[in-house]
């Protein structure tokens, strides 16, 4: 009987510590979408305000990725060439406007998420998602140069989505 009362015991308490774990995860999902993903309503003119500025920050410079007619990714710029920035940079930043809905999304992804998974990243827009894998990014020749200005999407639609490292 004290043996059944044992393993009752080991596993109730591995029960407890695996729901504890759940809710932990949970939590810190919480946490990082919070401190992460930022989406409002707003105005079309105060949104392409804030691309223009953000575009601004890197003086004419132009996107090291752009899209071809069919949205298959090309690379203007060879990263390797690139010099390498006196300070790595570490997240990637992703602004999308859908005209549609007047909604602004802005999105901090660390360098250290997408080295995880960058299969599973996509943005949506208006002709389904934007999939950031599909630009094959390379994140270790982003971090390397610095702060860039990334890609500057735009379709007849209105949908923008403009990336870059930070």
């Amino acid at each position: 009987m004290a043996k059944r009362r044992t393993w009752i015991w080991i596993i109730g308490g591995l029960a407890a510590a695996g729901l504890l774990s759940v809710v932990a995860l949970a939590g810190a999902g919480i946490y990082f979408v919070s401190r992460h993903v930022h989406a409002e309503t707003t105005s079309s003119a105060r949104a392409l305000s804030s691309f223009d500025e953000i575009a601004g920050t890197f003086q004419g410079r132009r996107p090291l990725y752009a899209l071809d007619p069919q949205d298959r990714p090309v690379l203007t710029t060879e990263l390797a060439a690139l010099p390498s920035a006196s300070f790595p940079s570490s997240s990637l930043m992703v602004q999308a406007w859908k005209p549609d809905d007047e909604r602004l999304v802005r999105l901090s992804l660390p360098f250290w998420l997408l080295k995880f998974s960058p299969d599973h990243l996509r943005v949506s827009g208006a002709r389904g998602d934007f999939d950031l894998h599909g630009l094959q990014l390379d994140i270790a020749q982003l971090e390397r140069i610095g702060p860039s200005l990334v890609l500057d999407y735009r379709n007849q639609d209105g949908v923008r989505v403009l990336l870059w490292t930070k």
